[in-house]
């Protein structure tokens, strides 16, 4: 904002995947997969997904060495029960079940922590974590592919001036973060 100080922002955060063009929307983040559509993808970043679980639920519980033993678990549950994962190079979703469920990241995060369950979230969430032994890495040969984060607007001969510098902007800036660095 201090380098374009008439510049207006108007912030909606929602899990669920919005129109831009019926909801007058100039551009959307969005993370993972994309489906096909009738919007501009730029990718702004790679992202990492990580299986993982604090020591002390390990302690508790044991440590899933397959795919298989995941219905075992109490899998905390974010957006979505359907969690991504890859055996022998190929790419699928499994249905995970918990008695926890939230869709929001920081806390099915927090919730890993506290030894709750059994976890799947993006770099961002989990490398801190994941350095410093607060969360563990789990089934790491079964975890999917990279993804990325995204920034999406509506197909135009003429991308506007702020929608440009700002899909520019945060391209330059998660570029620094070190989550981003692959």
């Amino acid at each position: 904002m201090g380098l374009y100080p008439q510049l207006r922002i108007d912030i909606e955060l929602s899990n669920r995947q919005l129109d831009l063009v019926h909801e007058g929307l100039d551009l959307a983040i969005r993370l993972g997969r994309l489906q096909d559509s009738r919007l501009v993808a730029t990718r702004l970043a790679p992202r990492r997904m990580y299986l993982c679980a604090s020591p002390s639920y390990l302690e508790r519980y044991g440590r899933p060495h397959s795919l298989s033993e995941l219905s075992r678990h109490n899998c905390l549950i974010g957006s979505s029960d359907l969690w991504q994962l890859e055996q022998n190079g190929r790419e699928f979703s499994q249905r995970v079940q918990g008695n926890w469920r939230c869709n929001s990241g920081q806390a099915v995060l927090d919730a890993a922590l506290q030894g709750v369950g059994l976890c799947q979230l993006p770099d961002y969430y989990v490398l801190e974590h994941l350095k410093n032994g607060a969360l563990i890495s789990l089934l790491e040969a079964h975890q999917p592919p990279n993804t990325a984060v995204w920034a999406l607007y509506p197909q135009q001969r003429h991308l506007s001036p702020k929608v440009r510098k700002l899909v520019d902007y945060l391209k330059v800036g998660l570029a620094e973060r070190p989550e981003y660095q692959v």
